[in-house]
C-alpha cells in the first residue's frame, strides 16, 4: 500500500506546492501563444499543405493547457506540485519552454515552408506527450494520497492493527 515512502519516488518530478507562484508562467504562456500563431499563420499562407499538422498543432495545445489545469487543480487540491521538473527529456523541456520550440520550427519553416508540415507535425507529438506525462503525474499524485488518506483513517479507527 502506498504511504510516505513511495512519495520520495517522485522527489524529481514533483515537488511540494509553493503558494507564491503565479498559476501559469508568463513564459509557459507566451510559449502557447507563439505556438498557436505559428500554426495559424502557416495554415493561412498554404491551407492545403499545413492544414492538418497546424490543426495537429493546436490540438496537442489545447491538451496541453488542459493538462495544465488539471495538474493545477490537482496541486492546489493535494499541495503538492505537480510540475515536472529535473527530467532530461526533450517532450518535457518544451512543456516548460514552448516559446524556443515555436521560434526553431518558425525559423527552420520561414526557411524552408515545405517543412512545415514534418516540424508542426514533431512539435505536436512533443507537446502532447509532455501534455501526457503532466496527466499521469496528476493522476499518481491523486492515488498516492487517496491511498494514504485511505491508510490513515484505517488506522485511526483500529483496522488493521489487530484489535
Amino acid at each position: 500500500m502506498p504511504n510516505a515512502t513511495h512519495r520520495d519516488g517522485l522527489q524529481g518530478a514533483a515537488q511540494t506546492a509553493r503558494p507564491d507562484r503565479m498559476p501559469i508562467m508568463a513564459g509557459t504562456a507566451l510559449g502557447i501563444v507563439l505556438t498557436l500563431g505559428l500554426a495559424l499563420v502557416f495554415a493561412y499562407v498554404d491551407p492545403d499543405r499545413n492544414r492538418w499538422p497546424a490543426l495537429a498543432l493546436v490540438l496537442a495545445l489545447a491538451l496541453d493547457v488542459a493538462a495544465r489545469i488539471i495538474a493545477r487543480a490537482v496541486r492546489q487540491r493535494t499541495g503538492v506540485e505537480t510540475e515536472l521538473r529535473g527530467l532530461r527529456s526533450p517532450m518535457l523541456l518544451l512543456g516548460n519552454a514552448m516559446g524556443i520550440g515555436a521560434a526553431l520550427v518558425a525559423v527552420v519553416a520561414g526557411l524552408r515552408p515545405e517543412l512545415f508540415p514534418l516540424l508542426a507535425s514533431a512539435l505536436a507529438g512533443l507537446v502532447a506527450m509532455g501534455a501526457c506525462a503532466r496527466l499521469a503525474l496528476a493522476r499518481m499524485v491523486v492515488v498516492i494520497e487517496a491511498a494514504e488518506r485511505a491508510a490513515a483513517e484505517a488506522k485511526k479507527r483500529g483496522e488493521g492493527t489487530g484489535r
